[in-house]
């Protein structure tokens, strides 16, 4: 079996979408990838909303940029934002930068993706593993969609508040009791305008990873460390 690191690796998000259509097998596979995702019990609560008419996708691009504006304006007024985007050295550029991001137009590219994937959840069944068996779900799509060709950007900005959450139900006429399903995100999936040259830089293994108890970084050793074998096509190798 191949090594998925690499695809997990080199995958990026993308907001940035060429007008061409994702193709039916595609379309097909993504959401069979989805479907084997890990799941408590094998309960499989989710349910997925393929929606490629424009007009919904405007409606929802355009609670997306609600959503999104209301808590990045939140963390422009506590200066956070400000303090992420100083190193842009050309004030009019970073001024636009932080208007992008503050208006929320950064989440508003539903629009523009020639496909948008909604997923909820039935909190009639296991809804206690709801929002995990999701998000593997979602990781899945993400995964899938990358090792195709495809872009892909998962996307809470529309249902962060209730009170979008019932909007965006509404755009997709999913049932509205509080008992019926929860939606967490969508995924805004096509092909890339341009490729982002590389994935943003992530934490060392040496900063988030912590050996038998938390604070204790060091790595202890043990007996076979030196002399590692493992099994290839029925015979041990040494290595």
């Amino acid at each position: 079996m191949g090594d998925i690191l690499e695809v997990i690796s080199s995958r990026k998000s993308i907001r940035r979408f060429k007008t061409d259509p994702v193709p039916e097998q595609m379309i097909y596979k993504i959401l069979e990838a989805a479907r084997w995702a890990p799941t408590g019990e094998n309960y499989q609560p989710w349910r997925f909303i393929v929606v490629r008419n424009q007009e919904a996708r405007n409606r929802i691009a355009d609670l997306a940029k609600v959503g999104s504006g209301s808590r990045m304006t939140a963390w422009y007024c506590l200066g956070h934002m400000q303090e992420r985007f100083e190193k842009i050295e050309d004030p009019v550029k970073r001024a636009e930068v932080l208007r992008f991001m503050y208006s929320g137009e950064v989440s508003a590219f539903a629009r523009v993706a020639p496909l948008v994937i909604a997923v909820l959840g039935s909190l009639r069944i296991g809804s206690v593993d709801v929002p995990y068996d999701l998000s593997a779900a979602i990781e899945n799509i993400l995964l899938e969609a990358h090792s195709l060709g495809l872009g892909g950007c998962w996307v809470h900005g529309p249902v962060a508040s209730s009170r979008d959450a019932v909007k965006f139900k509404k755009i997709l006429n999913i049932p509205l009791e509080m008992s019926a399903y929860k939606v967490i995100a969508y995924v805004a999936i096509g092909w890339a305008l341009e490729q982002r040259r590389h994935p943003r830089p992530k934490l060392p293994l040496e900063e988030l990873v912590y050996w038998e108890e938390y604070g204790k970084t060091t790595r202890p050793k043990l007996p076979l460390d030196d002399l590692v074998y493992y099994e290839k096509y029925g015979e041990k190798e040494k290595r």
